[in-house]
């Protein structure tokens, strides 16, 4: 048979135990169990990475129980009481390549259906973890009661927890979602919160659907006053930040013409006109290496930069049916995500859409544009890279991150966990916290969902997002000025380099001319009715032939000096006349009879 086969040409033993009991009218226990992942931990349903575990051989991650016990002092799984010191410490191998928990003497990677065993270490809460295969034949065969890695004795009785078995029906019983308590305790409270909306529904005022309709608008019109009036009283006592509204919006870099050596995160890059009009006849001859234009990318990115070193978070308030969340933006750890955001609920897309999608203990998504089918796009209209941050991590309930479909392509969806997620750092962006209504997440979380789409069975808006602090809009006002800055300056460069090549003073009048009789001439003093010889200098042509000409009118003055006035001056304009050679002499032919 194929080595990787698509269809199984055969049943295997589960398969064929369920089918006996499906054909015999026996309930099958293994259809209805749903067993914990051997990787993930027994309260937060995800990863771990600090692994510890109960006598019984449920294993938790260290972060997660301890807050539990300190709250609870109750084994979240069997409901018994249990401390601190219940715990035990586990040992365990990782496979560098996969990062997979592996045995560390058959470098075996543990699957949901390998046997793990722990050895507990003789007088502590400590164990290290093997597969069932090394214990057995290494230790059980050979009758040696020796710890495979600390050489510690220990005793096969109270020492061996066996971690996972998939074929003790206890154990396999033991690690089923469905019968943990905490998970029980949820689905009761879910389930009477349910009750009492019904119950309060189906009360003894008995409404038609008009009148339903009505008192619901009612009450979502009085709940939109009570935050309207919160939200008055918090901008009383709240600050104004003037600096803000001293940058208008219109004040942005679109309409403008920028280059790349007016950018702050780009390198000077030219356009290649020089290089390529000495070696090209379908080019113009150009001397002057001018830079490029900047892209749409790179002009966003120095956008960013300016908002990374403003420094400064951004502050919204995000409007549910269900209540208002106060959200802290990290524009200046992440500034594309955030810009990206903060951009979108300027522009309104967020207002009216819907969360789509809720799992408890893990997260709520949302984002989709409601009046465009489809995912929806960034602001930009394209997706854009991933932004990580090791100060950003996926730690707690609250944290808002950037849902996407792989790396590099987030657009505009967003999720809010629930609890803490280690295993999606480095995976989705994180942008922002809610610091504000935290109850209003709980209330999101209870709402009953659709089991096979996750879909709430209650629709969950975005009625709309207001936002208190912008650094979007300053970091861009900043932005626009610094280029305008650049290009003053740039253009008043441009002027005075011409300026002085063409040979123009501080009036802009000319005092350089191209001809050679021009550079020198006579002026008289008022004062006395002595001569004076007066040669204007250029600029910066030909300013050697000005020591030739001194030196040259310096021998005619002394050899003319007994001469009187006008043989000098005769001398002068002598020495003036150009240097060409003097036009060949006009010649008249007659009838060439001569010839």
């Amino acid at each position: 048979m194929p080595k990787h086969q698509k269809e199984k040409q055969y049943q295997s033993a589960r398969e064929h135990r369920a089918n006996q009991s499906l054909y015999s009218n026996a309930p099958s226990s293994s259809s209805a169990t749903r067993p914990l992942p051997f990787d993930c931990c027994a309260l937060t349903l995800t990863p771990y990475i600090t692994p510890v575990c109960t006598p019984d051989g449920i294993i938790f991650e260290n972060s997660a129980i301890f807050p539990h016990l300190m709250q609870y002092k109750a084994d979240p799984v069997t409901g018994n009481p249990m401390t601190s010191r219940d715990l035990i410490v586990l040992h365990m191998d990782k496979d560098e390549s996969t990062g997979k928990w592996q045995c560390p003497v058959l470098n075996k990677t543990f699957t949901d259906r390998t046997k793990v065993v722990a050895i507990r270490q003789s007088g502590g809460n400590e164990a290290n973890v093997y597969s069932y295969e090394a214990y057995h034949e290494l230790n059980i065969k050979a009758k040696n009661y020796v710890d495979l890695i600390s050489g510690l004795k220990f005793d096969k009785l109270k020492d061996v927890i066996v971690l996972q078995d998939p074929e003790n029906e206890i154990h396999r019983q033991l690690r089923d979602i469905q019968n943990f308590k905490h998970i029980q305790s949820m689905r009761e409270e879910r389930e009477r919160l349910r009750q009492s909306s019904l119950d309060a529904s189906n009360s003894d005022v008995r409404r038609s659907l008009t009148a339903s309709r009505i008192m619901d608008k009612i009450e979502k019109e009085k709940r939109k006053r009570q935050l309207a009036a919160e939200d008055e009283a918090a901008k009383l006592l709240k600050p104004n930040h003037g600096d803000v509204s001293a940058f208008s919006k219109s004040s942005t870099t679109i309409n403008l013409k920028i280059y790349t050596d007016e950018l702050l995160s780009a390198v000077n890059l030219t356009s290649g006109k020089a290089s390529g009009s000495f070696t090209s006849t379908s080019m113009n001859i150009t001397s002057k290496n001018s830079s490029r234009e900047a892209t749409d990318e790179e002009i966003i990115a120095s956008q960013c930069e300016q908002l990374k070193r403003l420094k400064r978070k951004g502050i919204i308030r995000m409007f549910t049916n269900m209540g208002a969340m106060d959200i802290e933006l990290h524009c200046d750890i992440v500034p594309r995500t955030a810009m990206n955001f903060l951009l979108l609920a300027e522009k309104g897309d967020y207002n009216g859409s819907k969360f789509h999608r809720s799992i408890p203990n893990f997260m709520i998504q949302g984002g989709k544009n409601s009046k465009e089918k489809g995912e929806g796009s960034s602001y930009w209209n394209t997706p854009f890279r991933d932004e990580f941050d090791d100060r950003l991590t996926h730690t707690g309930q609250g944290i808002i991150s950037m849902a996407n479909s792989g790396p590099n392509t987030n657009a505009r969806q967003f999720f809010i966990t629930y609890k803490s997620c280690p295993h999606l750092n480095r995976k989705h962006s994180v942008f922002g916290r809610v610091i504000g209504g935290l109850e209003v997440l709980r209330r999101l979380e209870q709402v009953p969902t659709d089991k096979e789409t996750d879909r709430p069975l209650e629709a969950i808006k975005i009625e709309e997002v207001e936002i208190l602090e912008n650094p979007v809009e300053v970091a861009l006002g900043l932005e626009s000025e610094r280029i305008l800055k650049l290009k003053e300056e740039k253009k008043e460069a441009d002027h005075s380099r011409k300026s002085g090549l063409l040979g123009l003073g501080a009036s802009n009048e000319r005092v350089g001319h191209s001809s050679f009789d021009d550079r020198a001439a006579t002026s008289y003093s008022a004062a006395s009715d002595k001569k004076h010889t007066t040669v204007c200098r250029p600029l910066a042509v030909g300013k050697y032939l000005k020591t030739g000409l001194e030196k040259e009118m310096k021998s005619k003055s002394t050899s003319s000096t007994a001469n009187g006035d006008k043989d000098a001056s005769g001398e002068m304009n002598a020495a003036m006349k150009s240097r060409l050679p003097p036009p060949p002499k006009k010649t008249t032919f007659g009838d060439f009879s001569g010839w």
